[in-house]
């Protein structure tokens, strides 16, 4: 598996490893929505760092929005925060970002965890 989850209070941290392919995205997020913490949670942190290299797309991210737009009916309080210096990740974090826009999560891409956590907490 290329990827751990930790809860914590109001946040879950998705950290990725290695190959990321769509497949593990896609899981990741739905092993997330199905946890019992979900509903309490206010920020999703998605720490890219250790990512030696992505297969996933466009597209495997546009069925990552669409599921999190779904998820925002149920807990519409969600920061997501993306932390990567990878300009790939990067580029495919605002195509996701424009994906969610009109849902009430709100999306934003950093370079560092104190960044992201920094925003993530800010009311």
């Amino acid at each position: 598996m290329a990827y751990s989850m930790t809860w914590e209070n109001e946040k879950v941290t998705c950290k990725f490893s290695g190959v990321v392919s769509g497949q593990e995205l896609i899981e990741c997020n739905m092993s997330m929505y199905g946890n019992s913490n979900f509903d309490d949670i206010t920020l999703q942190v998605f720490d890219l760092l250790d990512v030696e290299k992505i297969t996933f797309t466009e597209d495997d991210v546009k069925i990552v929005a669409a599921c999190d737009r779904a998820a925002a009916k149920i807990n519409p309080r969600i920061k997501c925060a993306m932390v990567t210096t990878d300009q790939a990740v990067l580029e495919l974090s605002k195509i996701y970002q424009d994906q969610i826009i009109e849902s009430p999560w709100q999306g934003k891409s950093f370079q560092t965890l104190k960044e992201a956590l920094e925003w993530g907490c800010s009311p």
